[in-house]
């Protein structure tokens, strides 16, 4: 029975109703980054003057040709970012894939113990200069690209919301799957992996977002430029960009004439090349992540 046959005219205006609100939130969202990215086109004096527009009122790309001057290293900024924003997501949802599900199973010996060692690591962290010494001395990871990757890999709450989502998987699946005869592993990688898609999807958007926004272990333990990801680089253009303008006295600002360093320009032109890829990915994960939050985050 078709139930949308049956609504009445009440319930199809409030359908249009609730369709209008939201259609116009979301304009109200997209609001700010049209004006961001129509104002990282406009020319600093203008947009001084005149201020933020919805439209373009004088075409300039002196903030993107500022940005883009040194192009190989921007390109090769971006390929460090993207391969390591590429293997962090693989490598974090596959170990807290394997971490998550054992937990889950009842069987499993010292499960509740795993479960409260991995809250602990929540609550309490050894600090910065353990962290470093551990990373430098021991582990020998410094100005490698692996110290960008492995050191995020695995977060506690992470696991805990894919746990929570695996555990409104049927039981009777992997109880049926172990009476055929199939082991553990393979239970986890042809049913328990394939059902589990929204929360996948969920947790890899997370750690791609903090994957792709790095900066702060390049500041730490990477020297080496050719390593040096996208985000580092923008902000050190944007430092570079800030002391310049401080720093100059009103007789050199008086040789560069009309010259303006736009400063807001570069500000603007960076936030759009470095939100651009996950602005154009999160509409095709939208679905898995929202079904992945909502069932990962009520069953506990």
């Amino acid at each position: 029975m078709d139930l949308r046959k049956n609504n009445s005219v009440p319930d199809r205006l409030v359908g249009l109703i609730a369709t209008a609100i939201c259609f116009v939130f979301g304009l109200f969202c997209l609001l700010p980054l049209w004006v961001a990215l129509v104002s990282s086109f406009t020319n600093e004096n203008t947009l001084i003057r005149e201020g933020y527009r919805l439209w373009i009122s004088n075409f300039d790309l002196t903030s993107y040709k500022l940005i883009f001057t040194g192009t190989s290293e921007v390109l090769n900024a971006y390929r460090i970012t993207i391969v390591t924003t590429i293997a962090g997501v693989s490598l974090t949802v596959l170990l807290t894939a394997s971490l998550a599900y054992p937990v889950t199973v009842r069987t499993l010996k010292y499960r509740n113990h795993i479960t409260f060692f991995a809250y602990i690591t929540m609550l309490f962290n050894g600090g910065l200069v353990p962290n470093y010494i551990l990373i430098t001395r021991l582990l020998q990871m410094r100005n490698s690209i692996w110290v960008l990757i492995i050191p995020g890999a695995l977060n506690a709450y992470n696991m805990f919301l894919m746990r929570n989502y695996f555990a409104t998987i049927p039981a009777s699946l992997s109880e049926s799957a172990k009476i055929d005869g199939a082991s553990d592993i393979r239970i986890f990688w042809i049913i328990i992996l394939p059902l589990a898609k929204p929360i996948l999807a969920t947790i890899g958007l997370f750690s791609a977002m903090g994957y792709w926004n790095e900066w702060y272990r390049v500041l730490l333990f990477i020297d080496d430029r050719k390593l040096f990801t996208l985000q580092f680089l923008i902000m050190r253009l944007q430092q570079q960009v800030d002391f310049l303008t401080s720093s100059m006295n009103s007789a050199a600002r008086a040789a560069l004439g009309p010259i303006t360093i736009p400063t807001i320009g570069i500000r603007l032109a960076t936030a759009m090349i470095s939100i651009g890829p996950i602005i154009l990915l999160y509409p095709f994960l939208q679905r898995f992540f929202i079904k992945g939050v909502m069932i990962g985050s009520i069953k506990g």
